[in-house]
């Protein structure tokens, strides 16, 4: 965003005070708003770093909102500086909101975002000199954000699918507890194919391993030991392809690889149904049991 705020620099800042007192051209335009808006949502933005409470991002949010609707309005100005300052404003608040919803992980809301982002980038090409970098580095950022956002709404989607599990091990419902887990592992796998880094993808595939796992302790527990053989046997050889891993990702592989190793020659007991290696809304690492 940095670089095309100053790629538009230069008409900005000779039109702040010319936008400030011109009169809108519709009754919704109110140009003294456009950059105290703007302001606001820059704050906001950047108080969320420190402040991540959850009142704060909303607040945040809900700044950069308001300063994106209000750019919005005074977009279709007739006056040039008002035209320029709200493009400005515009592409400022939505692509800073679109940061927020990301870290807030409401993956959802920030791709329609950055798809906004890229239609204001469009209007900004079409006034711009032809081939302008600025614009064109701005596009590229914008395609990795939606890439990423895509990717993390695929991984929340399949935590959301594996919801259910908790509730069938508490009822010993195990080999329901198999069949979502495992069509879990799936949906975890096809989300490490839209990865936007290969250690992001290494990590997607541990957390497609743990749903694995707890599959093949569900074949146990509902007493299929051939299932169960088969499941833990596939955890081992899916944690042997992962490749490009963090340091902190190769050290859950390696419990996973000793849990899937360690159940599947009798080392472990069958635990369930204890509770999953989840709690609330948090995904957790899988660790060894105490026993």
């Amino acid at each position: 965003m940095q670089r095309f705020v100053v790629a538009l620099g230069a008409v900005f800042a000779a039109s702040l005070t010319a936008a400030a007192s011109a009169a809108p051209s519709g009754a919704a335009c109110r140009p003294a708003y456009l950059v105290p808006y703007a302001d606001q949502c820059d704050f906001g933005h950047a108080s969320v770093e420190k402040d991540r409470s959850r009142e704060n991002v909303a607040a945040a949010f809900a700044a950069c909102d308001r300063a994106q609707t209000e750019a919005g309005n005074c977009l279709s100005s007739k006056i040039q500086q008002v035209h320029v300052v709200a493009l400005s404003a515009l592409y400022r608040a939505v692509s800073e909101q679109a940061d927020i919803a990301m870290f807030a992980g409401q993956f959802e809301i920030a791709a329609a975002l950055l798809r906004e982002q890229t239609s204001v980038l469009d209007i900004a090409a079409r006034e711009a000199r032809p081939g302008d970098p600025a614009i064109a580095a701005e596009r590229e950022k914008t395609q990795r954000d939606l890439a990423t956002s895509l990717s993390g709404e695929c991984t929340q989607r399949a935590y959301v699918a594996g919801s259910p599990a908790r509730s069938f091990a508490h009822d010993h419902r195990f080999e329901d507890l198999e069949k979502i887990l495992a069509g879990q592992y799936a949906q975890y796998s096809a989300c490490a194919t839209i990865a936007t880094s290969p250690a992001k993808r290494a990590y997607v595939q541990y957390e497609a391993l743990v749903a694995l796992e707890e599959s093949g302790r569900a074949a146990q527990a509902a007493g299929d030991a051939s299932g169960a053989r088969k499941l833990f046997g596939a955890c081992l050889a899916g944690s042997a392809r992962v490749r490009d891993a963090s340091p902190d990702t190769k050290r859950y592989l390696a419990i996973v690889t000793q849990l899937c190793k360690g159940r599947m020659n009798g080392t472990y007991r069958v635990d369930q149904p204890r509770p999953l290696d989840r709690e609330g809304e948090v995904f957790r690492p899988l660790a060894l049991p105490a026993d």
